[in-house]
């Protein structure tokens, strides 16, 4: 299959503009490949592709992010790119998260202080055109139960709340408070089987018609 071919084929499974650049540019970082050829591969200007290339050379992954200005007089805030990646790949994963969901993530995991205000104009200018299909599992599909409940600590002191972390693992913000009590109050033992369980579970309903049977016979 020809190149331009090739790249007409890619577009349409591209999900970002920062994926669409990296695949024009990556023949040339990777292979050597000259700008002329990638421009009339691509069909893309060859004073854009080279421009691309160079930021790319020069600053890695952020070199990718869109360029056009921001508001007028007024610089935008350019986050570490570990950071710029966690940001959007958490609103991938659930869209839902509040901005103010994110600055805590953050600060958690990589020590940063920023502001939701900061993380909105971020987002604005780096959308989400597509949400991605992510190998997550949800609570009731983990196949260890102690895991399961692992997990939803894990998010919760990680920074996500309560309502989001129920969203994302699809279970009930009850079952997600429980949990997060039980491990409060004993530790890693609260995680262990039958501490964490709703009272209207249904594992706990499994001996209802044996103990009625008993007592109408």
């Amino acid at each position: 299959m020809p190149p331009s071919e090739e790249f007409d084929q890619l577009k349409l499974k591209f999900v970002d503009y920062i994926q669409h650049d990296y695949e024009v540019i990556r023949p040339i970082v990777l292979f050597s490949e000259r700008v002329a050829e990638r421009s009339r591969q691509t069909g893309i200007e060859r004073t854009r592709v080279g421009e691309k290339a160079r930021r790319f050379v020069q600053q890695g992954m952020p070199g990718l992010i869109d360029q056009r200005a921001g508001k007028a007089g007024r610089k935008e805030h350019q986050y570490p790119e570990a950071v710029a990646v966690h940001i959007l790949y958490l609103k991938q994963l659930y869209p839902p998260l509040h901005y103010r969901e994110i600055v805590r993530i953050v600060e958690r995991k990589f020590g940063y202080k920023t502001n939701h205000v900061t993380v909105k104009s971020f987002l604005e200018r780096h959308p989400i055109p597509v949400q991605l299909e992510f190998d997550f599992t949800a609570f009731h599909d983990f196949e260890d139960a102690y895991q399961a409940r692992w997990t939803v600590v894990q998010m919760w002191s990680q920074g996500w709340n309560k309502k989001s972390l129920a969203g994302c693992l699809k279970l009930s913000r009850t079952h997600v408070h429980q949990i997060i009590e039980a491990f409060e109050r004993d530790g890693f033992a609260g995680l262990e089987d039958e501490r964490t369980r709703p009272p209207n579970h249904p594992a706990n309903q499994m001996s209802l018609p044996f103990l009625i049977g008993l007592l109408t016979s």
